[in-house]
């Protein structure tokens, strides 16, 4: 399927705007043409009625001779474009006395005040008027194609000056909408310099509509992910190829130690390390893998609160067996009445990592107690131990990714960075403290998973 061919939002909006402009210009001009026109017959219509009350003066007042005379030598220099003519009424019989040069001579019967008639093959506005007497009647008229001519003129004195500036009016949209476009020009020309290889948010310094505006902040949001999941990806890939070579130079040694062992119990150790190294790997890869899953910061909404008491129990139980292997007691108490905004894997992944942790490094025999803490509106999972302890000068630094302190165990220095950057993008906060008392009179570990009334992710 081709792809739809690109268009020009430029010439779009002045083809748009242009064609709207001269749309309202013509609708304007044509109801101003119409005004015109009736103003027109109007001020005609009052000609009439003046020519017509004139002559009527002049034949009442015995100057028809004169009035002729004066008519026909001013008709030959000047056409004149009303005809009239006048009637006399006398011992019941009319005659017309004088009608105006060129002219036939209206139809009879011809009603007083204004009226439409055909007259020399055209229509003719009339308007009729007689003295009191009823004996003179004057009657003048006008044809229609004089008056529409005027209107002619008149539309084509509108029409002619927009026609002639309608170019410029094209020429001036381009311009203000090549103007007002330009913020965009400038946001592709910086989109377009981006290096692949080192994404950099577009200047923010610069101001732009309100329009443009979201779109490059858009962009920027973007770029600011895709930036952070290139180097969770770099991270990831360093982590892995740092952390996994040893082991696989160790499981190659056991290998090898297993391939030229001659006696049966030196070879069955060095396939148990083998195992048991393939078990360290295998967990190694399942917490890079679960750090790289809760690296991205694209969290989309804020999840609805839930109660942790189900997950925390759930979890316990499925360590417990791990607990009892190494003659350990696994206390939990988690009583259902809390509510944290936090996505129910990302919950069960940060708690099966602070019980593992408490596991692999408190020793054998050593008691955790898993609490569920409610205090006001905040919730609190705490996971503490009697084991070995971590100096309180060292805490801080154990939230890093493969760092396990000075406490020995098989764990690969994950599990707390893990869940460390679940309560980063849930805002909560990961508090590690003094833990159960010991009998030498020290302390072990207490990991704190702490969630405030407004917690979900960031």
């Amino acid at each position: 399927m081709n792809p739809p061919a690109p268009y020009s939002l430029r010439r779009r909006l002045v083809w748009l705007l242009t064609s709207a402009v001269a749309a309202i210009w013509l609708l304007a001009a044509l109801a101003v043409y119409q005004r015109a026109h009736h103003e027109a017959d109007e001020m005609l219509d009052a000609q009439l009625t003046q020519v017509a009350d004139t002559l009527l003066a002049i034949v009442a007042g015995g100057e028809v001779e004169h009035f002729v005379k004066e008519l026909h030598e001013h008709a030959h220099r000047y056409p004149v474009p009303i005809a009239f003519e006048v009637w006399l009424s006398k011992d019941g019989e009319a005659r017309r006395l004088v009608a105006s040069p060129g002219h036939g001579g209206f139809a009879t019967g011809i009603t007083a005040g204004f009226s439409e008639h055909r007259h020399l093959g055209a229509h003719w506005r009339l308007y009729a008027v007689q003295d009191d007497d009823a004996e003179y009647r004057v009657v003048v008229g006008e044809a229609h194609a004089a008056r529409e001519g005027l209107a002619r003129e008149m539309g084509l004195s509108l029409l002619l000056p927009a026609t002639l500036a309608l170019p410029l009016m094209a020429l001036a949209v381009w311009w203000g909408v090549g103007r007002s476009l330009r913020p965009v020009d400038d946001v592709a020309r910086q989109v377009g310099a981006l290096d692949a290889q080192a994404l950099a948010p577009l200047d923010e310094s610069a101001p732009l509509p309100s329009e443009i505006a979201p779109l490059r902040a858009a962009l920027n949001a973007l770029i600011r992910r895709v930036t952070e999941a290139f180097e969770n990806e770099r991270r990831f890939t360093a982590d892995a190829a740092h952390e996994l070579r040893t082991p696989l130079a160790a499981l190659k040694i056991q290998a090898q130690v297993a391939l030229r062992a001659q006696a049966a119990d030196g070879r069955q150790h060095a396939l148990a390390q083998v195992i048991a190294g393939v078990d360290r790997m295998t967990h190694l890869v399942e917490q890079l893998l679960t750090l790289a899953r809760v690296d991205p910061a694209s969290q989309g909404s804020v999840p609805p609160p839930l109660d942790p008491a189900a997950i925390v129990t759930a979890v316990c139980a499925e360590l417990l067996p791990q607990a009892q292997r190494q003659g350990q007691t696994l206390v939990v108490d988690a009583a259902p009445g809390c509510a944290v905004a936090v996505t129910a894997a990302w919950l069960q992944v940060a708690v099966r990592n602070l019980v593992d942790n408490a596991l692999r490094y408190a020793g054998a025999g050593a008691r955790i107690e898993v609490r569920l803490i409610r205090s006001g509106p905040a919730c609190a999972i705490s996971v503490a131990d009697n084991g070995p302890g971590v100096a309180a000068s060292s805490r801080s630094q154990l939230s890093a990714r493969f760092v396990r302190g000075e406490i020995e165990g098989d764990g690969c220095g994950l599990g707390l960075s893990i869940v460390a950057r679940i309560a980063a993008l849930s805002r909560a906060q990961l508090e590690l403290g003094d833990g159960l008392p010991r009998a030498d009179g020290g302390h072990g570990l207490a990991a704190t998973l702490r969630f405030d009334n407004a917690s979900g992710p960031a």
